[in-house]
């Protein structure tokens, strides 16, 4: 194929530049992380590269600072055939858009790399994993599950198996920026992480950083999940449908015109209602949720790209009903809209622009009815809305360096309310709720830089404002990677980052209790400092991947409830709560085998997370219940059979912490009352330790045709050999001898689970 440059007038004196974008030619989808090589007079064995770079997440590339001649530009990526065209340039001045369409090919699975290709970009800390490769792993459902996953790689850890959220460094949920095509979600799990609030079949891209993250990601400490969204393919109407013994799915795409395309996800999960009806003595806890994602995209003359994106989740957990002692309804929901604009102004600049709005509102409700002094009711109610506008410009002022330039505005509405009770008129109750609204500015930039491939430099910057507390800040960030030789990279990162949103639960309850509250006068928005230093390597042809890193991060202005908190719902919340600070520190290996038969990864963790209060534990640090010593993960697939695949996971950690009594002592009244009061004694914050956690879950996967209709038929068998992982310990009050003698008493969750279910591609 013959393609000649056209002149356009704005650009560089002296130059030329190729840009455009990469799609999928079937479906229309574009394709990330896309290798564009671009040789010089001729393409051989033993021609060198003259110029490279790949696409980034929007698929967009660009080659700048070319002269006259011959090239040839080759386009690679895994799963598609490899282009090759001849260029030829005749001006010296200008610019060339060219847009490029590959084709699909069908890729041997000894070619499949499990955590993403290498590219040139600064990655610390950072893993990117192909949604369509999470399907060899076992999940619960039998669907595709993006957070076990994540929850399989060193550093990411979950509280326990009634927790929401990734526990990743050292850093709380809240602490994790979770982003959807922009979105923000505030809760993006389902619970007990089943699943992700996201439906699998409709994300085309999963970016994790966890730390030290760049300039461009903002208003969180930890770390970040980026998450896109699929377009849906323009090649024709195509319908995914699964159905299986605890919950099914349906998943619909296709063009709408010959520039716009559709797709719809919703999911459904049942358990609750097996539970109900076939298992009405189970103590399980019933549990049930369902959610719906959609994006809608249209091509527009000169360059344009607008989509329409939408999540919706909801759900809910509550108590069996031969539960007399301990009452409990905790109900959520995420709602989010939308809109983004991808506008292409020349050669080497593109600018992306999204407007959404988010609503996010979190309920729990716990009903004590057991005679002991430790346990309480407890309600409390939180809502979180948000209008958001961002706006992104990447510069590729040259073959070398991307500057990022970005503007974020946000209009935060938040409402809470608590209680030491429940009733139905302090539920409706519109003067017990606590309303704070604020407004959250930034400016940042970044500039990426390649020094001959040798060294990789990311340095940038935020500027802030926050209304609520009239604060305002620099953020400096930087990352470099060393490459001594192609198949080593040593990688070190620092960065600052502050946070305006808190989550504060309630360490003596073991069921979910999140209360998000924004910062105010009072409560000041939490920072930290993150350092990261690590190794990558690659060895026998790239097959294995070995990775090593440290981290150390120091937190200041945490919040969590004082310990005698009434939660008087006529009390302020500010008076309830008490600022500390922690540090969080580890070492992290990873071991991936990227091609073959078998494929897969283990990775071990040993880290340290602390918390100092002056008004808690007696101003001694103490670990936070979600801090683990140990944890390993093994994640292996393999291919009996073209149709027939089998994928296993095993995890260790250590066992959680919690606050239990070590005794009871009975205080008795002063006259005239003379009574006898019974209280415990706690020694310390989360100084018991659960039991070790582990677990295996296997899935058997087997794939047919028929009459042109793909199916999967899967056997998903979660906790294998039926380990009675503890989730919880209470103290409850037994009748013995005519005496009310304290028992420690134990909750178990999840034994061995089997799932069986089938999915369809009509």
């Amino acid at each position: 194929m013959w393609l000649f440059a056209a002149v356009s007038q704005y650009a560089q004196d002296g130059n030329v530049s190729i840009s455009g974008i990469v799609t999928d030619k079937t479906t229309g989808e574009i394709l990330i992380g896309t290798n564009i090589l671009l040789f010089k007079d001729s393409l051989s064995a033993e021609s060198e590269l003259f110029k490279g770079t790949a696409t980034n997440r929007y698929g967009f590339y660009a080659i700048t600072s070319l002269g006259k001649g011959k090239y040839y530009l080759v386009a690679k990526n895994l799963g598609f055939k490899t282009l090759a065209n001849e260029i030829f340039i005749t001006v010296e001045r200008g610019k060339v858009d060219y847009n490029i369409e590959l084709v699909p090919d069908d890729v041997e699975l000894e070619e499949v790399v499990i955590t993403g290709e290498k590219t040139d970009e600064v990655s610390i800390s950072t893993i990117k994993i192909p949604a369509k490769l999470v399907e060899l792993l076992p999940s619960l459902s039998g669907e595709t599950n993006i957070f076990k996953s994540l929850q399989l790689l060193p550093g990411v850890q979950v509280a326990s198996e009634l927790s929401n959220g990734l526990y990743i460094r050292g850093g709380s949920p809240d602490q994790t920026l979770t982003l959807v095509d922009g979105m923000v979600l505030y809760n993006p799990s389902h619970l007990g992480n089943f699943t992700s609030t996201f439906n699998s079949n409709a994300v085309q891209d999963i970016k994790l950083i966890k730390g030290a993250f760049p300039a461009e990601y903002g208003g969180r400490l930890s770390s970040i999940l980026d998450i896109k969204l699929r377009s849906g393919t323009r090649e024709k109407e195509s319908v995914d449908l699964g159905v299986g013994t605890i919950n099914s799915f349906v998943a619909m795409e296709g063009p709408l015109t010959e520039k716009s395309t559709y797709m719809i996800a919703g999911r459904a999960m049942y358990y609750d209602l097996i539970l109900k009806n076939f298992m009405k003595d189970s103590n399980i806890p019933r549990y049930g949720f369902y959610d719906m994602n959609s994006k809608f995209t249209y091509t527009l003359p000169d360059n344009n790209i607008v989509s329409i994106s939408a999540v919706y989740s909801r759900d809910r957990l509550y108590n069996p009903d031969n539960d007399e002692n301990l009452r409990y309804d905790i109900a959520w929901k995420n709602g989010a809209f939308n809109i983004n604009w991808l506008k292409i102004h020349s050669t080497s600049i593109f600018t992306n622009t999204t407007f959404n709005y988010i609503d996010y509102s979190f309920q729990t409700n716990i009903s004590d009815t057991l005679d002991n002094t430790f346990e309480s009711d407890y309600y409390s109610a939180s809502r979180l809305s948000d209008l958001n506008i961002r706006s992104v410009s990447e510069i590729r002022w040259n073959n070398d360096n991307t500057l990022k330039l970005g503007t974020d505005l946000t209009y935060h509405m938040y409402e809470v309310k608590f209680s030491n009770y429940y009733s139905y008129a302090l539920e409706k109750s519109e003067s017990l709720k606590k309303k704070n609204n604020s407004i959250e500015a930034a400016l940042f930039f970044q500039n990426e830089s390649n020094f001959g491939n040798l060294f990789l430099l990311n340095i940038g910057a935020r500027y802030y404002y926050f209304s609520g507390s009239r604060y305002s800040k620099f953020e400096p960030r930087v990352s470099l990677a060393y490459s001594p030789f192609n198949w080593l990279s040593i990688k070190m990162a620092a960065a600052n980052a502050h946070q305006f949103l808190h989550l504060l639960v309630r360490n003596d309850k073991s069921l979910p209790t999140d209360l998000w509250y924004s910062s105010t006068k009072q409560m000041k928005p939490s920072s930290s400092w993150q350092y990261v230093f690590g190794l990558e390597s690659y060895f026998y042809n790239r097959e294995y991947l070995i990775s090593a890193e440290t981290y150390y991060r120091d937190m200041k202005n945490l919040y969590e409830f004082r310990e005698d908190a009434k939660f008087d719902p006529y009390e302020s919340l500010e008076s309830q709560i008490t600022k500390g600070t922690g540090e969080s520190y580890g070492f992290e290996f990873f071991i991936n085998k990227r091609a073959g038969n078998l494929a897969g990864w283990a990775g071990y963790t040993i880290s340290w997370t602390e918390r100092k209060f002056e008004e808690l534990n007696n101003g001694v640090p103490f670990y936070p219940n979600y801090d683990r010593r140990h944890d390993v993960s093994i994640a292996l697939t393999y291919k009996l059979f073209q149709n027939l695949s089998v994928g296993a996971t095993w995890v260790y950690s250590t066992g959680r912490r919690m606050t239990l009594p070590s005794g009871q002592y009975i205080f008795r009244d002063l006259p005239p009352f003379n009574e006898d009061r019974v209280n415990l004694n706690v020694k310390g914050r989360n100084e018991f330790l659960l039991p070790d956690y582990h677990k295996m879950d296997l899935n058997i996967t087997y794939t047919f045709k028929i009459n042109n209709c793909d199916y999967n038929a899967y056997l998903n068998i979660y906790n294998v050999y039926n380990r009675y992982n503890v989730f919880s310990y209470y103290i409850s009050n037994t009748d013995k001898n005519g005496e009310d003698v304290p028992v420690i008493k134990q909750i178990v969750l999840f034994p061995f689970l089997p799932s069986v279910g089938i999915k369809m591609c009509l």
